[in-house]
């Protein structure tokens, strides 16, 4: 298994939430087979092989949605909930089921948060909870967290947080800015331009991230550049200089992709959903909640659409190597 493989499931799984997030809600099926089944997979469970996968195993009074298998034998039992639902009531009844059936570990999921406990460990509930994550904000540190669903880990025994670092990035970089409601906004203050930054520029139309790539710096038309951290800097540096050089066209806000803006004068979307991730630039909002190659692609669009005399082969990313 890669590691950036399991990076990119969890992005893919994260942008299938927020498309389909009603009927998912509404269908534990849809969860399994749209959530569940494929990072299971990615975590090399082939969920059609019943030497590996038994779905609905007989557990206690009832049956559990999966039992990953060693040597044919459980060595974790997985329920799956209905996206949104709480994990809670499900981990109690579980849990005590499994003590009596002899399996050491189980997990429940609603398809975006998992719950992992170690079922026979001699402490309260909610002491046996070992590994907890939420995929809807893919970092380096989820992807270490749902590792321990890692077939290999789970068969040796002994499941645990992978330690290393992934991609060969810090946790703290290349993620998407953290989950918010739409009153959370997090303002879009200007920066003052660095002196121009050496290294390795590729026009904005050509930049293609890499899993766990992240970029240095952006550069502008009038060759004033700035240094980033995140892809999320790079629409909203962008916005923020067509806004101070008078080169921002309004008239095409707010500015639509799908079901969703990318760029309003509200936090909410065409659906009525508050922006996951608002940023704050002038007057205006940006949905900064996309992964790295959308946040690219909405930059481009934002100067195709709304740059007044500029086209996006005039801004540049500032890229490692």
């Amino acid at each position: 298994m890669l590691l950036d493989e399991l990076y990119q499931t969890i992005e893919k799984l994260n942008e299938r939430i927020e498309t389909h997030r009603d009927k998912l809600s509404q269908s534990e099926a849809l969860t399994r087979n749209a959530l569940v089944d494929p990072l299971l997979r990615s975590l090399g469970w082939d969920t059609e092989d019943p030497s590996l996968v038994m779905p609905e195993y007989k557990l206690g009074n009832g049956f559990s949605d999966y039992a990953l298998l060693n040597d044919g034998k459980p060595a974790i039992v997985v329920e799956a909930k209905k996206l949104g639902l709480p994990l809670d009531d499900a981990a109690s009844q579980g849990i005590h089921y499994c003590v009596n059936d002899g399996i050491k570990y189980f997990a429940v999921t609603d398809g975006r948060k998992w719950d992992i406990y170690e079922t026979h460990r001699p402490v309260p509930l909610t002491d046996k909870k070992i590994v907890s994550f939420d995929i809807t904000n893919p970092t380096a540190d989820v992807c270490l967290e749902a590792l321990a669903l890692w077939r290999r880990n789970i068969q040796s025994g002994a499941i645990r947080k992978a330690q290393m670092p992934l991609l060969g990035m810090e946790s703290q970089e290349n993620q998407s800015i953290p989950l918010g409601q739409a009153d959370e906004v997090t303002e879009f203050a200007t920066i003052s331009p660095t002196t121009q930054l050496e290294g390795n520029w590729q026009p904005l139309p050509q930049v293609r991230p890499l899993p766990g790539e992240k970029p240095l710096g952006i550069r502008f038309p009038d060759g004033s550049t700035i240094a980033v951290k995140h892809w999320y800097d790079i629409p909203c540096h962008t916005v923020n200089w067509l806004n101070e050089q008078a080169k921002l066209d309004e008239t095409d806000i707010p500015l639509r992709k799908g079901n969703r803006y990318i760029i309003s004068d509200s936090t909410v979307h065409p659906s009525r959903r508050d922006f996951t991730s608002p940023q704050k630039i002038g007057q205006f909002y940006l949905e900064a909640k996309y992964n790295p190659a959308e946040l690219v692609k909405n930059a481009n669009l934002i100067i195709e659409k709304m740059g007044k005399g500029v086209n996006p082969e005039q801004f540049s990313v500032r890229l490692p190597g």
